[in-house]
């Protein structure tokens, strides 16, 4: 009986856990939420990224500070020199081995890259036979043999680097320049535009780690931070433009020229320190070989150029000193090159952030348009707009990514997007009527038309070469704009922005961070507009979908419009409401009209009888289908 009394009570409560199984497994199971409104799920945040998209007080980067001394050979078109990297290890990691890029290997052949683009493409190789020679490799004066992969290489660390703990590591190196770099560098008879040119350090960082991937030729780069000195030793009669201050003027240049250069510090108009009448012949009259020595602090990488037909104007505005130089074959569009350069970065310090550095220089040649810390190449030819355009678009980049650093390999949209987003100010300002924002707009449409669309969270390389226009620049400067006008307003979406750039000036934002950043500063819950446009293709589509008019007093009618938004993607909706009495109303309705779902009725009154209904009347956002945008009431009968 006691045994048995015991079994009974288990046997009941066993049964009573069954049964309420089974109801829990028959019971209604909770749906998940798949509504456009649902929180967009990112990175949790921890002690090195916040909750605000601020870094937060563990934040932390490596530092890599070059010394470097290079010779270029005309004759054999090679580029020789050493180099010492400073690197710090500022993380909470002990590292036994480092990464590093060496993009010239892209020129190698059967490259990577080689193999994603054709060869007679912007970015292809053109079968060029290079690659960089690596003859020297040490750390810590210890010799080390590199491990080789495409275009990068590992280092295996004698002696484990510590937190805090800083080595030298030492190169000696040699590549052939191509003719063509992939539109990045190039040589076109006596003029060098040297980019990508020598051992850099990839970055370590604390959200993956080490960012090694391969330069394939259409994803930009991710580099550290740090300080440059570096001599260049070119034949005697080259001048030299490139990323820094020259240390040495006295020594490369004549009197004359020093002291024009003086002269354009203090100018608000050009100042031609090699005239046209002065090119090949400007230079001091010295044999061999001359040495220029240039310095820059708190930049992620170096590029210079030389020739010995280089005309040369400089300016000066809000303290930056502007350099063109162009040589006689340049178009005419060239002569206000300094000025251009000047009016850019005018206009993107006073709006966004102020520029950090003493100079600017651009510099015409064969590569279309490419940019690096205070330089950028631009083609030699084009009309006035187009060159400023690029001018401008180049220099905009010394903001993104080369004051805000990110990661542009991974996200095109956070250095091409920001910077197209930005350049709008300065075409519209230096070319008014233009509005640039609408092209970007017509752009994305005819992309959209074509099957071209990818999510802008697609890596560049991913991205169809012919895509890579719409979904790496013009998409993402569209998007920037719609966000602006169209749902925070310029004050409140200009402030976040901002504050964007100064959380991270001179740091490693994420896209998180980004989207944490507008959101904290804005006070908006923007996870619907990032989803939708940063993840996805889905296209806009608002429709009138019909009118129901209800006759009121004094001659008024009551009316119930009814929206859809015919895909997931949504927008606040602009309406224009005309009556027959020839009365025209606006009404902007916010994107919270959704919270429903895709369906929305707006009932308003209106004097006598209401004739038409426009959705988004000044054609102002990207709908794919304007012919359900307008309602026309049926004509009354006579």
């Amino acid at each position: 009986m006691l045994f048995t009394n015991r079994i009974a009570p288990l046997a009941a409560a066993i049964a009573l856990l069954a049964a309420s199984a089974a109801a829990a497994q028959n019971a209604p199971q909770p749906r998940s939420d798949s509504s456009v409104f649902r929180p967009l799920q990112l990175p949790t945040p921890n002690e090195f990224r916040s909750a605000s998209g601020k870094p937060g007080p563990r934040y932390w980067q490596q530092r890599a500070d070059y010394r470097i001394q290079a010779t270029l050979d005309t004759a054999r078109q090679t580029i020789t020199g050493t180099e010492t990297i400073h690197y710090t290890n500022n993380s909470p990691d002990t590292l036994t081995f480092v990464w590093l890029q060496l993009e010239q290997n892209l020129y190698r052949p059967g490259s990577l890259g080689s193999a994603v683009f054709p060869a007679e493409g912007r970015w292809g190789a053109r079968n060029f036979e290079g690659g960089i020679d690596i003859t020297t490799a040490r750390v810590g004066g210890t010799a080390v043999k590199p491990y080789i992969y495409d275009t990068t290489m590992r280092l295996d660390l004698p002696t484990p680097l510590a937190p805090g703990q800083s080595t030298d590591l030492e190169f000696a190196w040699s590549f052939r320049v191509p003719e063509h770099g992939s539109d990045r560098m190039a040589r076109e008879g006596k003029l060098y535009e040297i980019a990508q040119w020598y051992p850099r350090m990839a970055v370590y960082d604390d959200v993956r780690g080490w960012n090694n991937d391969p330069y394939l030729g259409q994803g930009e780069f991710y580099l550290e931070y740090g300080d440059y000195d570096v001599s260049l030793t070119v034949p005697a009669g080259y001048v030299v433009a490139a990323t820094g201050t020259l240390q040495n003027p006295e020594q490369v240049l004549t009197t004359r020229q020093r002291e024009r250069l003086a002269q354009a510090a203090r100018s608000p108009k050009p100042v031609a320190i090699i005239a046209p009448n002065e090119v090949g012949k400007a230079m001091p009259k010295t044999a061999g070989t001359q040495t220029w020595h240039f310095t820059a602090s708190g930049v992620h990488d170096f590029a210079w150029a030389g020739s010995p037909d280089f005309l040369w104007d400089a300016m000066s505005q809000g303290g930056v000193v502007c350099h063109a130089l162009y040589q006689p074959n340049a178009s005419a569009a060239w002569r206000h090159g300094a000025e251009s350069t000047c009016f850019a970065i005018d206009e993107f310090s006073n709006r966004w952030f102020k520029y950090p550095w003493p100079q600017a220089t651009s510099v015409a040649g064969p590569v279309g348009g490419m940019e690096y810390p205070m330089f950028v190449m631009v083609s030699a030819q084009g009309d006035e707009e187009g060159t400023f355009g690029v001018i401008a678009h180049e220099h905009g980049h010394e903001w993104f990514p080369m004051i805000v650093g990110s990661n542009e390999r991974r996200y095109a949209w956070m250095d091409e997007g920001f910077n197209t987003f930005i350049d709008a100010f300065a075409n519209d300002r230096r070319f008014p009527g233009g509005n640039t924002p609408a092209s970007y707009v017509r752009q994305y449409q005819a992309a959209v038309d074509r099957g071209m669309e990818q999510p802008l969270m697609t890596p560049p390389d991913r991205i169809a070469a012919a895509a890579l226009g719409v979904v790496g620049y013009r998409k993402p400067g569209m998007v920037l704009n719609l966000l602006r006008d169209k749902v925070l307003g310029p004050d409140v979406f200009d402030r976040a922005f901002r504050t964007y750039i100064q959380r991270w000036a001179f740091k490693h934002p994420t896209p998180a961070d980004f989207f944490r950043t507008m959101e904290d500063v804005s006070g908006r819950d923007l996870d619907w507009f990032f989803r939708e446009w940063f993840y996805t293709t889905d296209v806009l589509d608002q429709a009138v979908d019909g009118v129901a008019t209800a006759a009121g007093p004094n001659g008024q009618s009551t009316v119930r419009i009814r929206l859809s938004s015919k895909t997931p993607l949504v927008l606040p909706v602009d309406l224009e409401l005309v009556t027959d009495a020839g009365q025209t109303r606006t009404v902007s309705l916010p994107v919270e009209i959704w919270y429903g779902g895709s369906t929305y009725e707006y009932t308003t009154t209106v004097p006598g009888r209401l004739v038409r209904v426009t959705v988004d009347p000044k054609k102002e956002l990207p709908d794919q289908n304007r012919e359900n945008n307008v309602w026309t009431a049926a004509k009354a009968a006579p």
